[in-house]
């Protein structure tokens, strides 16, 4: 009678104990935030041509204004398309296939305030949307010769895409200044 006491008590324990982490392994899902895909914009993927990026152009209401071929790849520059400040797009190519997208914002009626809360709310957007960013590089008011260079970079990854958002300064004087926040969706 003891053993088959201590072989249901066994049995029971293990279930009980199986069931357990089994509750703790949902609680510890349901407790962590939940993140978005990052997915290539305008409706694109990873290794469409060039040819369908020029299809998209005229019912896109976008216009394709450059096109150079850097270091065995084909850079394509695009005006037109709806954003907050954005002044151009560049699609990257490798072998006729796409690699990158990147988006080009600023203003030069904006000062380096309004730059710096325009790059912060993206950053604080695509934390909320896609985890939180690892930050690959802060420069602050590094001084080259004549010129004053400020640039910060964050990154979000996930299996599908890699996101860098970058704000880059260089100013010579009040006259002449350059700020530019880019936002680049790679091939990981």
């Amino acid at each position: 009678m003891k053993t088959v006491a201590r072989t249901f008590y066994r049995k029971k324990g293990a279930s009980l104990l199986i069931l357990f982490v089994l509750c703790a392994a949902a609680l510890k899902v349901q407790a962590e935030p939940s993140h978005h895909e990052i997915k290539v914009p305008l409706g694109l993927v990873w290794g469409d041509s060039i040819e369908n990026l020029e299809e998209m152009a005229r019912p896109g209401g976008f216009s394709i204004t450059h096109r150079e071929e850097v270091a065995e790849k084909t850079i394509i520059t695009v005006h037109g398309l709806l954003g907050t400040a954005l002044r151009e797009n560049l699609f990257v190519f490798q072998k006729n296939a796409l690699i990158e997208i990147e988006y080009r914002y600023g203003d030069p009626s904006w000062s380096a305030q309004q730059y710096q809360d325009f790059f912060d709310s993206f950053r604080r957007m695509y934390d909320a949307k896609y985890g939180t960013s690892t930050q690959l590089i802060s420069i602050n008011s590094k001084r080259q010769k004549e010129l004053t260079i400020s640039l910060t970079g964050y990154q979000w990854v996930d299996s599908t895409c890699v996101l860098d958002l970058f704000y880059y300064s260089a100013e010579q004087s009040k006259e002449r200044v350059y700020r530019l926040v880019s936002l680049h969706y790679k091939v990981p």
